[in-house]
């Protein structure tokens, strides 16, 4: 089957066109094939399309121009999509977010997008006093940057505020000065995954920093753990040697040391794309006095996948003996794992995540599909905190010398809003965020169901419509699916899905293997070889929708999005007569590629890194590129891109696009997307996300069936 696919491929079909047959006159060129034989453990795979993997080759900008302009014209006409993107501007317009709440004594720090705004800010409110501007991204450095990430100092003196190009992540370090708004001389740039920790005297803090060349390969290569001291000219420590022991790393791994207010112990935490990680502790003293000596505290085989340290508690998450995952409490100065505390959360609840209080720590959990949150104290008691959202926790954030905190609620009909959850667990709203006039949650309902995979295992799925909708068989339906890394498909707002409902599509998202929704052990049966669960569970929850004539093969659309990009490519490699539409939303759709972009150090889970033929087999095995079939009638597709993204290069969705339009027989469009201000995702504008969701939607409708969406 290997040879079959790798080698043949129609270079006779490669005069098909990526765009509609309703722009005929501004269809532009097809892609240039310039084949590349690789042989891999002596399996050759022949690539058509490699001179993509080229950013700098002279071709790509104007091909991908030429494609862009194209797909834009076919979604422009389709007849309702202004009338689409109106509703969905005015729902988004209505609405404020906050994306995170911090509170260091009397201030609250937060950042929040106005109703109307495109951008998110930073402001800081001092008790009852007005709130006050910190950091507009769009009035420093020129503009046209967004705020990545941020965090105060222990005492709120300070900021450390990442910002970057819009859609490339790639942070540059800032400090705010709190009182003053004043931005102080410090730079640091390659600062994408921001500050760890501040250290307890608030003098400096502790950061990871990427010495390769951006955009390429080698940017995540030897990663550097650093001491910043503020006011300093003196070179940034380096906290670790990578080449001596007791923290010996590979190239691609990266080690990141946290400090927390209140402790003693720094935490130094080894990661390579798995969630599990390994880690040691040391004297905070040490960090700024001279090399550090650092003792084990748990190894990549002990399963930790969270920690942290209030005082000299040290809180651990483990899934070790316990797929849906053990709380573990032990001394943070002398870490001793078999003498440590084991928790019970009662029931048994997938354990999500953990953070540090003063008395205890708070557990988020996945009970039902939903998010569930537990107060635990140093005695091992476990308390469930009454959540007034039925939905999913978006994020927790406290200071560990403190038993209040922050948590933002969202649930389909409820837009993410934030709560101060109180020491005795009462949880009260902060009033930061009111629903849009024009949301009316009665008129939808939620089902959850399941459905039974081809081996016998109960995969559930979830269906969100209007209540007048019926089982006709004739619903445009919207089915997504991503299931990778451990991740769960959970409740959640988005503005522009209020629309869709309303012109009666129907939206459906599988809890299919591969995700976290049912702990470590749902992670890894759709985990590298297990990977072909992840799109058959896909695809037997679509044949379960038909079953139950929600909808029909000719009104069905499949999305996936990023990881899920390998779903929905191999779902419809596999079963294209399934679906009349299919979208791959900045997917990572060409994975034996991994080493032409700068994200492959989360390869592992991909099975990788390829290293002899058995690690080759896995990764070739669940690639979507290199499995399409040429002579197959290919369901329509759009394929998404932002140019700026570091997570899923731009080149996966090119090249699967081309040769996708190259395979298809069914003259159905592949409509090739690329927005050149965006990347994954993070860090786009109000409209663009108007604008991405409105196409996808519209797509959907179009590909559905639905009277109004069919293009003249």
């Amino acid at each position: 089957m290997l040879s079959r696919l790798s080698f043949r491929i129609a270079f006779s079909l490669g005069m098909q066109m990526l765009c509609s047959p309703a722009v005929a006159s501004d269809r532009p060129n097809p892609a240039p094939v310039q084949a590349v034989t690789d042989d891999y453990y002596g399996t050759k795979v022949v690539d058509p399309y490699r001179w993509m993997e080229n950013g700098k080759d002279p071709r790509w900008m104007p091909w991908l121009k030429a494609q862009a302009t194209a797909a834009r014209h076919a979604l422009d006409a389709i007849p309702a999509r202004e009338r689409f993107l109106a509703s969905a501007k005015a729902l988004s317009g209505d609405l404020a977010t906050v994306q995170k709440v911090v509170a260091v004594g009397q201030t609250q720090f937060i950042q929040r997008r106005k109703a109307g705004a495109e951008d998110s800010i930073l402001v800081a409110r001092t008790g009852n006093a007005p709130e006050r501007m910190l950091v507009d991204p769009a009035k420093i450095g020129g503009g046209d940057q967004v705020l990545d990430w941020w965090q105060t100092s222990s005492d709120g003196r300070y900021v450390a505020v990442g910002l970057s190009k819009r859609g490339s992540e790639a942070s540059v370090l800032h400090i705010v000065e709190t009182a003053s708004a004043r931005l102080l001389p410090d730079r640091i740039p390659n600062t994408d995954f921001g500050v760890v920790g501040w250290l307890p005297d608030n003098s400096g803090f502790t950061y990871l920093t990427f010495v390769g060349q951006k955009g390429t390969p080698s940017y995540y290569i030897n990663s550097e753990p650093r001491l910043h001291l503020l006011g300093t000219s003196a070179p940034d420590r380096l906290l670790i040697n990578r080449a001596k022991s007791p923290v010996p790393l590979g190239a691609e791994q990266f080690a990141t040391v946290s400090v927390t207010s209140g402790s003693k112990s720094a935490v130094l935490a080894v990661e390579d794309g798995r969630r599990e990680q390994a880690l040691y502790r040391t004297d905070i003293g040490m960090l700024s006095a001279g090399p550090a000596t650092w003792t084990r505290i748990s190894d990549f085989n002990d399963l930790v996948v969270g920690a942290k340290i209030s005082g000299d508690n040290l809180w651990l998450l483990s899934r070790k003996g316990n797929s849906n995952g053990t709380v573990i409490l032990t001394s943070a100065s002398k870490p001793n794992l078999a003498s440590a505390r084991q928790v019970v959360i009662p029931g048994n609840p997938v354990l999500e995540s953990i953070s540090a209080t003063k008395s205890g720590a708070l557990v988020q959990t996945i009970e039902g599909g939903q998010s569930g949150l537990w107060r635990v104290s140093i005695s091992g008691a476990a308390t469930r905190v009454a959540l007034p959202v039925s939905g999913t926790v978006r994020w927790i954030e406290n200071e560990p010398t403190s038993d209040t905190a922050y948590v933002s609620l969202a649930g389909w009909f409820t837009p993410a809003r934030p709560y101060k959850l109180l020491a005795d667990n009462t949880v009260q709203d902060t009033g930061l965020v009111q629903a849009p006039r024009r949301l009316d949650p009665s008129r939808y309902e939620v089902r959850t169901l399941t459905a039974t995979a081809r081996d016998g295992t109960t995969v559930p799925y979830t269906v969100v419509m209007r209540k007048d909708i019926t089982s006709n068989g004739r619903n445009p339906l919207l089915i997504e699916a991503y299931g990778a890394y451990g991740i769960s498909l959970t409740p959640d707002y988005q503005s522009q899905l209020i629309p869709f409902l309303d012109l009666g599509g129907v939206f459906v998202t599988a809890n299919v293997r591969g995700g976290g929704e049912f702990g470590r052990s749902w992670h890894y049966a759709g985990k590298a070889e297990t990977k072909a669960n992840t799109w058959h569970d896909a695809i037997d929850v679509a044949e379960a929708l038909v079953k139950n004539k929600l909808t029909s093969p000719k009104h069905m659309t499949i999305m996936g999005t990023s990881g899920g990009g390998v779903m929905v490519g191999q779902a419809i490699n596999e079963r294209p007569d399934l679906f009349n539409g299919a979208i791959a939303n900045v997917g990572f759709m060409n994975p034996i590629r991994y080493v032409s972009e700068q994200n492959f150090a989360d390869i592992q889970e991909w099975g990788g890194p390829i290293t002899d033929a058995k690690s080759f087999k896995t990764m070739f095995d669940l690639d979507p590129y290199e499995h399409i079939r040429p002579g197959v009638r290919y369901p329509a597709t759009l394929v998404v891109s932002g140019i700026n993204d570091p997570r899923a290069a731009t080149f996966h969705s090119a090249k699967y696009a081309a040769k996708l339009a190259a395979g298809t027989t069914s003259g159905e469009p592949v409509l090739l997307r690329i927005d050149f201000d965006a990347g994954h995702g993070v860090g786009s504008t109000r409209t663009q996300r108007e604008e991405l969701w409105t196409d996808i939607y519209s797509f959907a409708l179009w590909r559905g069936g639905s009277s109004e969406f069919q293009p003249k």
